[in-house]
């Protein structure tokens, strides 16, 4: 083989290895990974023999050595779910048109990859969410919404729901510091345990001080936004634990007009699969300018309430205030 041959074989494959390379930065999914966590983040098409159509983000995440994802197989966790504004003129539309519109994938570094997804098909909401593996154990997702034209101005406010659907966890119920709300019960903080009876009960749980519930007119299909609890927050972190590890979801960045709201389901992912989710509520917005907030998801061993709060503490830069041990817990439970 002469000497010209060879140097056209080999400009060929480097353009194929070019050309895969491409595919897979801004294929379907993509993994992030550190020593002991392994996540895979992808757009809303189906993938594998597991993964369904229609959901998008963390689609599996594994800590160590496990072979066993957090999330619902088929589902994921920190799925753009809904776009909703209370307006009963929206209500023929289909509820799940994140899932449906199209995400384009794309990896900008080798722990972060960013979904974007330009519009749906009746919500003139632009999104780009990035994920980023930054620490061992956690993986943050900035987000950014773009309203393109308003289509949420008789209620004023852009709500969006994310998704977690957990698998099987010996414990279904979400842990947060928190007291009943006014007129419900006890006001002093406490750590609570809330599961509720049913899909749409007592599910979102707005933060302390909050006096403020989303207008809604008559008929609004979204039960785990309308089924307000009697219970707060007053820090911006929950967690669940599944099958010894723990998975804390945290908040940060929510600016003037924004509200961040937990939401869960017993069986949001079907039968013994309860959602561990979350709702934001921006409540003063402009079109063409971005508004949003940081969330960070942390899945590792569990070592107790204290653990978590140190966790919460260090990413935040903030410090939960008062004594609040595992034996003062009341375990509230519904």
């Amino acid at each position: 083989m002469n000497l010209l041959i060879q140097n056209i074989l080999i400009i060929v494959m480097l353009a194929c290895v070019t050309v895969l390379s491409s595919k897979a930065d801004e294929g379907s999914q993509a993994l992030i990974e550190s020593e002991s966590l392994r996540a895979v983040v992808a757009d809303n098409a189906a993938y594998g023999k597991d993964h369904r159509q229609g959901y998008s983000g963390l689609s599996e995440l594994y800590h160590g050595s496990s072979k066993r994802t957090l999330f619902v197989p088929a589902y994921a966790g920190l799925n753009f779910e809904h776009i909703f504004n209370g307006d009963s003129n929206s209500y023929d539309w289909n509820i799940f048109e994140p899932r449906i519109a199209p995400i384009k994938l794309r990896r900008l570094g080798e722990k972060k990859v960013e979904l974007f997804q330009k519009r749906t098909a009746n919500w003139p909401l632009q999104s780009r969410l990035i994920y980023e593996l930054t620490s061992e154990d956690t993986v943050e997702m900035r987000v950014n919404f773009r309203p393109l034209q308003d289509a949420w101005k008789k209620h004023s406010y852009i709500g969006v729901f994310f998704a977690s659907y957990i698998h099987a966890p010996e414990d279904m119920a979400i842990h947060f510091i928190g007291r009943s709300r006014s007129g419900k019960g006890k006001a002093t903080p406490r750590w609570i345990s809330h599961l509720p009876k049913t899909h749409g009960d007592q599910a979102c749980h707005r933060p302390a001080g909050s006096d403020w519930d989303p207008p809604i007119d008559s008929g609004f299909n979204i039960s785990l936004v309308q089924g307000v609890s009697e219970y707060e927050y007053l820090y911006p972190f929950y967690y669940g634990i599944s099958h010894g590890k723990v998975f804390i979801m945290m908040f940060k960045d929510i600016g003037d007009g924004g509200e961040l709201r937990f939401a869960q389901s017993p069986s949001g992912g079907g039968n013994g699969n309860p959602a561990w989710d979350f709702v934001f509520f921006a409540r003063s917005y402009e079109i063409g300018k971005d508004i949003g907030f940081t969330a960070a998801a942390v899945y590792k061993d569990f070592n107790g309430r204290e653990d978590v709060i140190r966790t919460w503490e260090k990413w935040s830069g903030k410090q939960v205030n008062g004594p609040l041990k595992d034996s003062e817990d009341n375990n509230d439970a519904h």
